[in-house]
């Protein structure tokens, strides 16, 4: 099956207040959730219908998680048929472009690792690509609250930071889902042939809160044969002529064609009847976002940022203070990457994550702290290694 465009966002007031993995109070999939809302719209379009809040919950049942950061391999534990093809940190190397362009061109769209904060340093953010457009790409966001997917959203207008488009993505993740392939449909190539959607019509009941799927056959067996996934409120065109005698009915299936041109069978009982066509409900927006500290896999954790389109905000005023001399500041909060800045015993540094999440990590054993350093530069300190100042 085709790629279908399917955007959720981080801050839905249906899980955006939800812990994240196994992470702190403070790390809600409002505040670190890109990288888990990116991969579920992902998963959704190829068929595998998650949103951030059953995703996050599946991944926790598979251990899939280190603290908040997600495990991006263990996606296949959860569906075998789609693999991790590529882990490919480009921070410091251009990005490689061909290898996103083929990936996509197969009908395989990418999730890449953007800087959404003009502040120093890279402040982690993913995003879904799923077209080239000249030298650009088109993206699904996880974080702007616009589920209109016929407007195109352009990365380098949100998140070049004044690079080219070679350098203004930091880490590519290609994934593999076997079954999917073909061009990817965009919104500003919609097809002149696209069924009518006039007609008797059904609607997803409202307590299909998981979403349903429309399949080529009726054998629930595998994903395979899934053409599109809805969610509850959808309209869906009847194509049968007695399509209406079976909206309701146990065990009953008929064929549907969904707004986006896509015809399957869908299960009946799970349908209600309407007098009309209409288009599926949007969900109320919430405010703008504060601030935000996607997560990243374990080699890149969260890093406080903002959307460009909204002031970065002032950084929390809690401080803490160096317990030795040498104490390095890592760029990511592994310890295997780049030191930013090495801190003397004493050395006041500024927390840029969650007070409170913070007061429960200092001193704690295995944790890291987003700090900015006496140098002005961002990155992660053990939290073992300093008090409150």
């Amino acid at each position: 099956m085709a790629f279908q465009l399917v955007y959720l966002s981080q801050q839905d007031p249906k899980w955006k207040s939800d812990i994240l993995g196994f992470g702190d109070p403070g790390d809600t999939l409002g505040y670190v959730g890109c990288a888990l809302t990116a991969t579920a719209m992902l998963l959704s379009g190829h068929g595998y219908s998650e949103t951030p809040k059953t995703l996050n919950q599946k991944l926790k049942n598979v251990n899939g998680f280190v603290s908040s950061a997600i495990m991006w391999s263990a996606v296949s534990k959860i569906y075998p048929n789609v693999s991790l093809k590529a882990f490919i940190p480009c921070s410091t190397s251009d990005a490689p472009l061909a290898q996103i362009d083929a990936s996509i061109a197969a009908g395989q769209p990418v999730i890449v690792q953007v800087d959404s904060s003009p502040a120093a340093g890279i402040q982690t953010h993913w995003v879904v690509l799923y077209a080239r457009k000249g030298d650009d790409y088109l993206m699904l966001d996880p974080w702007p609250y616009q589920p209109d997917i016929t407007k195109e959203d352009y990365l380098m207008k949100r998140y070049a930071r004044g690079n080219t488009l070679k350098r203004a993505i930091s880490h590519v993740i290609l994934y593999e889902a076997y079954g999917s392939g073909g061009p990817v449909s965009t919104p500003s190539t919609p097809t002149s042939d696209t069924p009518s959607t006039s007609g008797p019509s059904a609607r997803v009941k409202a307590d299909v809160t998981w979403g349903l799927n429309v399949r080529s056959s009726i054998d629930t067996s595998s994903m395979a044969n899934v053409v599109a996934s809805v969610p509850a409120g959808t309209q869906l065109t009847l194509l049968e002529s007695d399509g209406p005698s079976k909206i309701g009915a146990i065990n009953q299936w008929v064929r549907v064609r969904t707004q986006q041109g896509q015809e399957g069978f869908a299960a009946a009982w799970y349908l209600e009847k309407v007098e009309a066509a209409a288009p599926a409900p949007v969900p109320e927006p919430v405010p703008g976002p504060v601030n935000d500290a996607p997560a990243p896999p374990s080699t890149t954790p969260p890093a406080d940022s903002s959307t460009s389109s909204t002031p970065a905000p002032a950084p929390p005023k809690l401080q803490v203070s160096v317990k030795a001399n040498a104490t390095k500041i890592y760029s990511t909060a592994s310890t295997s990457t780049s030191v930013v800045s090495t801190e003397k015993a004493g050395a006041r540094l500024t927390v840029v994550e969650p007070a409170e999440a913070v007061r429960a990590k200092i001193g704690v054993k295995g944790k890291r702290i987003n700090v900015k350093a006496t140098n002005g530069k961002r990155g992660y300190v053990d939290a073992e290694k300093v008090r409150p100042a």
